[in-house]
């Protein structure tokens, strides 16, 4: 993974061709956790309908139309390991330790990888901003 990492470093900040400001990578650092944490609470009902909680506060609605929302196929388990690694990232984050920053790094690979197998061009476009915007700021994770 180090020559990943690397490999990724030289394209996605040396050969980059512009760099983000210094002060908004320090805002993007400073607001990180917090996003993490907006989207990790927004994911929660997904999360919920995936385990089939949600026929306990929506069942009348949903018995009636005849919806069942069960299967773990393997668009749910590989969903599901970018989330559970950037909720592991989250308290790592608010301390701007390293392994939080590899973390969300694994999360974001994983996701692109995801996207290619699902043929999602607007996922991999997001996923490679993404990975470019968490390489910028990786110098301010120790």
């Amino acid at each position: 993974m180090d020559k990943l990492e690397n490999f990724l470093a030289i394209y996605l900040v040396k050969k980059a061709p512009f760099t983000i400001p210094t002060s908004a990578r320090i805002k993007i650092v400073a607001f990180a956790p917090w996003i993490v944490l907006v989207i990790a609470i927004m994911f929660l009902p997904l999360l919920m309908a995936l385990l089939g909680l949600n026929f306990m506060f929506f069942a009348p609605a949903w018995s009636m139309m005849g919806s069942h929302m069960y299967g773990w196929g393997t668009a749910t388990v590989i969903a599901l390991i970018p989330f559970a690694l950037e909720v592991l990232a989250l308290p790592g984050l608010f301390k701007k330790k390293k392994y939080a920053w590899k973390l969300l790094m694994y999360s974001s690979l994983i996701a692109i990888v995801q996207n290619v197998l699902f043929f999602s061009i607007g996922g991999i476009l997001g996923g490679v901003i993404g990975l470019y915007i968490l390489f910028q700021v990786k110098e301010y994770y120790k």
